[in-house]
This record gives C-alpha cells, structure tokens and sequence, in this order.
C-alpha cells in the first residue's frame, strides 16, 4: 500500500461509525484512491437518482448512473500504473482509457442488474462459509443514491472450485457479471488497452508486466 498510516486510520474511523464493517471500510479506502486517481467522485458523496460501480481488482470499473426517468449515463474505465524512476526514487503514473456507454444501455443494465438483487445482496461476509482471498478475482461492488450508500465485495464468484454454484447470492452475482461481460466485452477492451500501451512496466491488480 502507499498510505498504510491512513488507510489504518481510514478503517478506523469507517468502521467505527457502525454504517460498515472492517472490511468493507478496507475496500472503501481502496476505491476511493482509485476513484481519485481517475477523476471520479466518490460514491458516498454522488447526489444522482442512483449509481452502480462494479470494480475488479483496481484494473476496471464499471460505472452506470441515473440522474433522473430519462437521462443516463455510464463508462468503462480501465486503468494501470506505470512504474518508471530508480529502486530509490521510484516513479508512478496512472494510465488511464474510457468507454463511453450508451445511455439506452445503461438504462437496460441498470434494469436487469436490479433485477438480479445487485441493491440488496449482502456482503460475502455475511454468508455463512464463504470463502475470502486477497490474491485471484476480487470485485467491489458500490450502490449509491440520494442518502443512501453500501459497499460489499465477493472473491472469486465465479470459480466452481471455491463457490456453491446453486447458492442464491452467487447465481446473482454471477448474473451480474455475465450480463456485464456480454453487454460491454470488458475482457476484449481491456486487452485491446493493454496491448496499445507503449514499452515499460506496469501493475493492474495483483500483475506485474514489462512490456518489451
């Protein structure tokens, strides 16, 4: 981490407000760095109808926004850092492309990820022998309206080896994600941003790369 100092007191403070647990106070102060870095505002303080952001592993995010009955917004944003300097005087840079979505489809996915319980579903934590990892597929999911605010996350839901595949909340979330996936090609966009980045080093979740 760069700031662990105040990422410990972030939790700290969070958590102690009683409004989230340790740990999704310690997925907050991860995306609200990124939501920083990106130029984004953080969700807690968005004051639109509604916002979803689903975010994988501080490398894509996924924002769709209702302002009002007809108006609606969303992009893709993939993002990596570059690492350039010295051991002793290192250097980063956040690298940032955005896809604009078309507001018929935000409409559409935001339709069909309420539909899917993405509003409600409960935190990995609070079910019963979920499994939790820090290293594999991690995705944050933040829901924001006028007043209201929650962050939950789920590890690896798609992996058949770790998941109860019949468990309701990981059939809607699975839902959630596939729906994204078909909708948006997230995995061919951002491959295509990775292969155009020019010559050096970078890190997009838990990767390392140097690109020759």
């Amino acid at each position: 981490m760069k700031f662990p100092l105040l990422i410990v007191v972030l939790l700290i403070s969070l958590s102690a407000l009683g409004q989230i647990t340790e740990r999704q106070a310690y997925w907050k102060t991860i995306v609200d760095k990124d939501a920083k870095e990106l130029g984004m505002t953080t969700l807690d303080l968005a004051g639109q109808v509604k916002t979803y952001r689903i975010w994988y592993n501080s490398m894509q995010v996924v924002e769709l926004v209702q302002f009002n009955d007809s108006t609606f917004d969303g992009h893709i944003v993939n993002y990596v850092t570059k690492n350039s300097g010295t051991r002793k005087k290192p250097k980063e840079e956040t690298l940032i492309h955005k896809t604009k979505i078309s507001p018929l489809t935000v409409r559409n996915l935001i339709y069909t990820l309420h539909s899917a319980n993405i509003e409600t579903l409960p935190d990995s934590d609070e079910i019963e022998g979920y499994p939790q990892g820090f290293d594999g597929r991690n995705y944050v999911f933040e829901i924001g309206s006028k007043g209201n605010y929650r962050i939950y996350s789920y590890w690896e839901p798609e992996n058949e080896q770790y998941q109860n595949g019949s468990l309701a909340e990981i059939v809607n979330v699975r839902k959630i994600l596939r729906t994204l996936q078909t909708e948006l090609s997230l995995a061919k966009l951002f491959s295509g941003f990775i292969e155009r980045l020019p010559k050096g080093s970078y890190t997009y979740g838990i990767t390392n790369m140097v690109k020759l």
